[in-house]
């Protein structure tokens, strides 16, 4: 596929972040990368992330994409310094979000559902000087998540564990693509939150890379194309529970 933007995940995460590129970027072609086979990424080493997330940037790279959007909040955790020399190039997360929730909260105190790599990392708090956050390791959400589990009583006393540690906030970033699929379970316990999420925040910001660099796509018949690096059987299980459709679904394997 020529003329393409590319979305990197650990797994089914970055369709959140998908979603929202489909939506306001309608006419552009999207390859999905799932590194499903190295997921969750949140427990391992920040070297070892750093070393999965450039050789999954490389491969989209030779595949010749236009632009690189890190749909994973601890990938993007590992790159910071890659990302902010790429010129735009390379999409994170972490800072567009961070920014919103900075812009939203009005008693100053934030609170961040991430993984426990991300929260040690402390990337969040570099966007959000001035701010009180009180950040939350939730590794424990991704894999439940990732078998579709977005509401059983164990995925509920999990969210309500984290949300005791966060009663001063008034904004609770979802500081993992993940999470937004239990925005729904944590609004039942804290409806009085004013959840931010990364989709828009970061094709905002794909959207002013795009345009100023004259690559937007006007033509009207896009693809969409899922690879994985796990069984194509898998993938096709999530898309299927999630009700996200693409054209193509193909195995990968990332040297």
């Amino acid at each position: 596929m020529k003329d393409f933007i590319a979305i990197f995940d650990s797994g089914i995460g970055g369709l959140t972040v998908y979603a929202k590129v489909k939506e306001m970027l309608p006419n552009e072609n999207i390859v999905y990368l799932a590194d499903t086979l190295n997921c969750p990424y949140g427990t391992k080493s920040m070297n070892e992330i750093h070393n999965i997330t450039v050789a999954n940037i490389n491969y989209l790279k030779k595949m010749g994409a236009k632009l690189i959007i890190i749909a994973c909040n601890t990938a993007t955790s590992s790159i910071v310094k890659e990302i902010e020399e790429a010129g735009g190039y390379l999409q994170g997360v972490i800072k567009p979000t961070a920014i919103l929730a900075k812009k939203t909260t009005i008693n100053q105190k934030i609170g961040l559902f991430a993984t426990n790599l991300t929260v040690s990392s402390k990337v969040y708090e570099k966007y959000l000087e001035g701010i009180k956050v009180y950040s939350e390791g939730c590794s424990e959400f991704v894999p439940l998540i990732e078998t579709g589990d977005f509401s059983s009583p164990i995925m509920k006393s999990l969210i309500n564990k984290h949300l005791e540690a966060v009663k001063e906030v008034d904004t609770l970033i979802l500081g993992c693509t993940h999470f937004p699929y239990i925005k729904d379970s944590i609004l039942e316990q804290r409806p009085d939150l004013m959840i931010v999420e990364s989709g828009v925040a970061t094709t905002n910001e794909a959207i002013k890379y795009l345009v100023g660099h004259n690559l937007i796509n006007e033509k009207n018949n896009p693809q969409y194309v899922f690879l994985t690096t796990s069984k194509v059987e898998i993938a096709c299980k999530q898309l299927d529970i999630l009700k996200v459709d693409f054209d193509e679904v193909k195995h990968i394997n990332i040297d």
